[in-house]
């Protein structure tokens, strides 16, 4: 388009601006935001100074429209994964309180289990061993392994009762893992 006025890309801006603006929506659904968008393309394009190489100004603004919407979209999510980042470490005193609270009740809760009973919650939960590696290498049978076990998740949750009882295969996994 050679003969690009001021009065053309009017023109065609009020004739496609609904059309533009359901584009971008497509991508951000938010309407407002879309609608933004096509303005700033609109605006970019009136500043831009070689106007008249532009060969199909309506397609044109088309891709430039889908373009500005993915990058909007894109930076939107950045964004947000940056709040739930800092959300994430943003953790008071009083959470690592506790946190840590929570770890020691876990870890006196471990310590009361009996000897056998310990040994084979490490080797089957803490450690990932299968009932019959941990009866090998206790020199047990598979069924005393899944009685101990049994007996240990008993006490366990006896004495980790509520919320604590979670805490326990978040302190495995944190530590052990």
């Amino acid at each position: 388009m050679k003969n690009l006025t001021e009065d053309t890309i009017k023109g065609i801006f009020v004739k496609h601006y609904q059309e533009w603006c359901v584009l971008s929506f497509t991508f951000l659904h938010n309407m407002p935001e879309a609608e933004d968008v096509v303005q700033d393309v609109m605006v970019k394009l009136l500043t831009k100074k070689d106007l008249h190489t532009i060969e199909n100004l309506p397609s044109y603004i088309k891709v430039s429209i889908r373009n500005a919407s993915l990058l909007k979209l894109k930076s939107g999510q950045k964004v947000r994964r940056l709040d739930e980042t800092i959300y994430l470490y943003d953790t008071s005193y009083e959470q690592e309180l506790i946190e840590k609270e929570g770890k020691l009740k876990v870890q006196n809760a471990l310590n009361i289990l009996p000897e056998q009973s310990k040994r084979v919650f490490e080797l089957c939960v803490i450690e990932g061993l299968q009932y019959k590696n941990t009866a090998d290498v206790l020199g047990i049978s598979t069924n005393t392994v899944k009685y101990h076990l049994k007996k240990a998740f008993k006490i366990l949750r006896h004495n980790l009762s509520g919320s604590y009882f979670f805490s326990l295969f978040v302190v495995i996994t944190t530590f052990f893992c």
